[in-house]
């Protein structure tokens, strides 16, 4: 009996497992290409933001040197 069960070979039936591997894989597929496309729009929001204006920004520094120089004349 050992003997028989050492030469007794077992199968597995794939199939079954095969479609669902290719079905996650296909979601994964597409999961991949929407993580892309968002971070893609992320990284386009991230350069367009700004902290601040930039006519702000001009606008603090030409009040500075006007500062600065009327501080020197006086």
């Amino acid at each position: 009996m050992n003997n028989q069960l050492k030469e007794t070979k077992i199968k597995m039936d794939l199939k079954g497992y095969k479609s669902i591997i290719e079905i996650h894989q296909q979601e994964m597929a597409s999961h991949k290409v929407f993580m892309e496309r968002f971070e893609n729009r992320f990284e386009s929001k991230i350069k367009q933001a700004k902290i601040y204006p930039t006519w702000a920004v001009v606008v603090f520094i030409v009040a500075i040197l006007f500062g600065v120089v009327s501080f020197r004349l006086f």
